[in-house]
């Protein structure tokens, strides 16, 4: 049809030109000279006139074809079914509707000089990408008068559509006569630009497979607006181009609402717990989701449990996530088959690895040619097989989606066994170099294990950390080393495990089998494995098991001699059955032997403990100065977790010195740090800390909120003792409050578990609490036997100023039972501990009750001397007159 008018056009004004002529010739014929001239002029005017009326009116019946094409092309496609993605629909819909008016004007020879904007919708596989799009394309229809066309460019199949064919396509919608139509792609680009130029027009990419597909499709009007949809953020050369919209997953209530639109609400609300575990199994994946719930909606026998259960096998998942033409597998399997050979070897065996962060580190581990890595990465995060992470870290990290994990480990179980086998090895000796390298910071020894250089991005300050986030896949690298005969590599890498044991958690079992000695002969080896079993025990309060690998039988071994750093393990032992001055001595000991042996990590280490068990020997001041000098070496190595712990544990000593303003500080210091490094387990322990200082500084609502912020992290993991300790720790602080209910209840619930788990020393400070109960609550008789248990336990342990605490509190009961000679005896025995250490406010107290004690004695003469010696001696006395421990809380002011 347009060939037809340009032939009639042409015609018209070669007909106007023929009758122009034939007039000059008859006008010139016929008159004569200034006459002929003036009519010939006015017929020239005549013929120029319906010259371009012919031409405008052709022109406009051009315009009236085109819009006549759109009014006939092909239409946007029926909207898919969009659930839960109200806030990227509605901020793709305010972009779309924000289009500048059509620029008239000359085609620009550049088409990246073009206006038009283009935005592109990306993201993994099965997130929803077309149904987002799609519907929003629907409702900007009205703003875009011109037209709307739409393409599934099929980049996602074996075979993506040629640009040419689309371009085709595109003129014929726009009115163009198929003989009309350019043959070079490049001529059809230029024509389909200069068509769109001065239109509003809405062009929807779907399924982008590159950014060469899309160039050519590219209008450069500046009112008009492109879609895209691809797996990957396409660029658009410059042409102008909207912030990228990523399409991530729903949450896990957008997610229940995409199973209830296609399974059916009430057939959801009837299941709710088998729809969550749905929607787990699913990993919120729209598509997944979409498949399921097809399923279920058009069986009516198959209900919500029915299909967990299929989904449960993970084995199994991917192939009952299959529904009419959507097939997660399937479209898994046309990304996985373009990959190189490289990307397809480092994706699976990351499947394969325990599911956790990865980062480049990995992927390069097990490449060939490390150097590649950055490449790999960047081709499985385009291709949305690798989720990347948004992160301030120095290093990307990366995640799988759970469904895609399933996929890439049914890949990589496919793969030839050599294969899999020299890119594990490459993995666990990557793992090797990375470990061992990392212990040397603390073993120097194998320093001439490692390489000597820095293994990739990893630094010894961080070590801790590094190793607590990998230890499951450290765990999988020396049972695989194992498995693939590099027995000595993996006895290197357990070896190197061992002094990380404080920043992870191991069961005895793990450790008997990660440790275990087998064949290997060299002796370095075999103590520090011997080592890490016993310091596992300890952590798992088994400390005969741990002191039983170096002293068998209960006696020392001749064939084995302590080293200093077998010696800390055992001291901790000692420590753990509360035998305080067996630990004290032990721990002495070994940091004499670390000092003149130079091995300032351990001497770090054994300083922190030592500090501990001076607190608990009545030697508060001594274990200030050790925590400190500890502090001050964690410091100068930059690890953060070992400096977090030692603000932690020096805060204690503090609040043990009544110097709760310094220690409070340093503790809330201490769980920030701990939760930058994502360690709940000493973040919890910190926060226990914190409420006994807000305690002594009488904040007793802030120490409550401590200690429940304690037990939400430590219930749900299990830790009974812990627990218990919180229990009891709140007694005090109800006494204080005199919610004495509440402070009972605490109290029946720590002796409980400290009686279930065998815990006698925990038990014994619980006790000691219930006999101030009852002082406080006037009943001094009932205090006797649980304060009398108590000093026994702590007497025997060495635990001096447990014992103290305990003697004071039985000494105000005899007091206020008239049993003056028995109060006397205890109030002093109390006294002549606190006087061993630093502890002037302990001292203050006791004497106070001391006077007491003595002037109901009749002693007034020997009171009125304790009390003017301490008026001048001990400031702490003054600031408390008229103290009484019948009334007051042990530790408070």
């Amino acid at each position: 049809m347009q060939t037809h008018r340009k032939r009639l056009l042409l015609g018209s004004a070669t007909a106007v030109a023929a009758v122009g002529g034939m007039t000059g010739d008859l006008i010139f014929s016929e008159l004569k000279d200034e006459w002929a001239l003036g009519a010939f002029v006015g017929a020239a005017v005549v013929v120029a006139g319906l010259t371009v009326f012919l031409y405008r009116h052709s022109a406009d019946d051009l315009a009236v074809s085109v819009r006549a094409g759109l009014e006939e092309r092909h239409q946007l496609p029926p909207e898919h079914l969009l659930v839960g993605r109200e806030a990227l629909s509605n901020s793709l819909i305010e972009r779309l509707r924000d289009v500048p008016a059509p620029m008239s004007g000359t085609l620009p020879a550049d088409p990246s000089a073009g206006q038009c904007a283009v935005t592109v919708v990306h993201g993994a596989a099965g997130t929803g990408k077309t149904a987002l799009a799609l519907h929003a394309a629907h409702r900007v229809k009205e703003h875009y008068p011109d037209g709307q066309l739409y393409v599934d460019l099929r980049g996602g199949t074996a075979t993506p559509r040629d640009s040419a064919e689309v371009l085709e396509v595109f003129l014929r919608n726009l009115g163009t006569a198929q003989e009309d139509i350019p043959r070079s792609v490049d001529d059809r680009a230029t024509r389909f630009r200069s068509l769109t130029n001065a239109m509003r027009l809405l062009i929807v990419l779907d399924n982008a497979h590159s950014t060469e597909q899309i160039q050519p499709l590219l209008p450069v009007g500046a009112g008009c607006s492109v879609l895209v949809t691809s797996r990957r953020n396409l660029s658009a050369g410059n042409i102008t181009r909207r912030h990228p919209l990523k399409v991530e997953l729903p949450a896990e209530d957008q997610a229940l609402e995409i199973l209830c639109a296609h399974a059916g609400r009430e057939r959801v609300a009837a299941e709710p717990a088998a729809a969550l575990d749905i929607v787990q199994f699913c990993d919120r994946l729209p598509l997944a989701l979409r498949i399921v719930g097809g399923k279920i909606s058009a069986r009516g026998d198959l209900t919500l449990r029915r299909m967990r259960a299929r989904l449960a096998d993970e084995h199994a998942r991917l192939h009952e996530l299959v529904y009419e033409n959507d097939s997660l597998q399937a479209c898994l399997s046309l990304i996985y088959r373009d990959l190189p050979e490289s990307a397809r070897q480092a994706f699976g065996l990351m499947s394969y690895l325990p599911v956790g962060t990865l980062t480049d580190w990995h992927v390069r581990g097990s490449l060939p040619t490390p150097a590649t890595a950055g490449g790999v990465c960047d081709e499985l995060v385009g291709v949305g097989l690798l989720e990347a992470h948004r992160s301030d870290d120095a290093e990307p990290s990366y995640g799988l989606h759970d469904l895609v994990r399933v996929f890439a480990r049914e890949q990589y179980e496919g793969l030839p066994p050599e294969e899999r086998r020299s890119t594990e090895q490459r993995l666990i000796g990557a793992y090797r170099e990375a470990v061992v390298y990392l212990a040397a910071g603390r073993a120097p020894e194998l320093g001439a294990e490692a390489s000597g250089q820095r293994a990739g991005d990893l630094e010894r300050r961080t070590a801790g950390s590094w190793v607590a986030e990998e230890s499951e896949r450290i765990q999988w690298a020396i049972a695989r080393a194992r498995r693939l005969g590099m027995e000595p590599e993996g006895a290197e890498i357990a070896e190197g495990l061992t002094y990380f044991l404080d920043d992870v958690n191991l069961s005895p079992d793990s450790a008997r089998y990660l440790f275990d000695e087998r064949a290997e002969q060299r002796t370095r080896v075999v103590r520090s494995l011997r080592r890490g079993r016993a310091v596992v025990a300890l952590g798992n309060q088994l400390p005969d098991a741990a002191l039983e690998l170096f002293l068998p039988g209960g006696s020392p071994d001749p064939a084995v001699t302590l080293t200093a750093r077998d010696r800390m393990v055992v001291a901790r032992a000692y420590a753990a059955k509360s035998d305080y001055p067996a630990a004290l001595d032990h721990m002495t000991t070994a940091v004499g032997e670390l000092r003149a042996e130079n091995d300032l990590w351990h001497v770090q280490a054994s300083l922190e403990k030592l500090g501990e068990f001076q607190r608990w020997r009545g030697q508060p001041e001594k274990a200030e100065e050790s925590q400190r000098e500890a502090l001050r070496l964690a410091e100068e190595f930059g690890d953060r977790r070992a400096q977090a712990r030692l603000r932690r544990t020096l805060a204690e000593t503090l609040g043990y010195l009544r110097r709760p303003e310094e220690a409070a500080p340093l503790l809330e210091q201490a769980i920030r740090d701990f939760g930058v490094l994502n360690d709940r387990v000493w973040e919890a322990r910190s926060q226990y800390a914190l409420g006994k200082i807000y305690r002594l500084l009488a904040r007793r609502q802030d120490a409550l909120e401590a200690y429940d912020k304690a037990e939400d992290i430590l219930g749900p993991m299990g830790e009974r003792q812990w627990i218990g300790r919180i229990d009891n720790a709140r007694i005090r602080v109800y006494a204080g409050m005199e919610r004495f209910d509440d402070a009972w209840v605490s109290a029946q619930a720590a002796l409980g578990l400290f009686r279930q788990l065998g815990d006698d020393m925990w038990y014994a400070h619980t006790q000691r609490d219930v006999g101030l109960l009852h002082l406080r609550q006037g009943r001094p008789g009932e205090a006797l036997a649980p304060l009398t248990e108590a000093i026994e336990v702590t007497r025997r342990a060495g635990d001096a100023y447990a014992e103290a605490m305990a003697r004071h509190l039985r000494g105000v009961a005899h007091r206020e039972l008239g049993q003056l000679d028995e109060a006397r005896c205890d109030l002093e025995a109390a006294l002549a501990i606190y006087q061993g250490g630093a502890y002037d406010w302990n001292q203050a107290v006791v004497v106070h009750d001391l006077i007491r004690a003595l002037r109901a004695d009749g002693a007034s003469d020997e009171a009125d001397r304790m009390e003017s010696s301490a008026i001048s001696t001990n400031p702490a006395f003054v600031r408390m007159p008229g103290r009484n421990g019948a009334q007051a809380i042990p530790d408070e002011d």
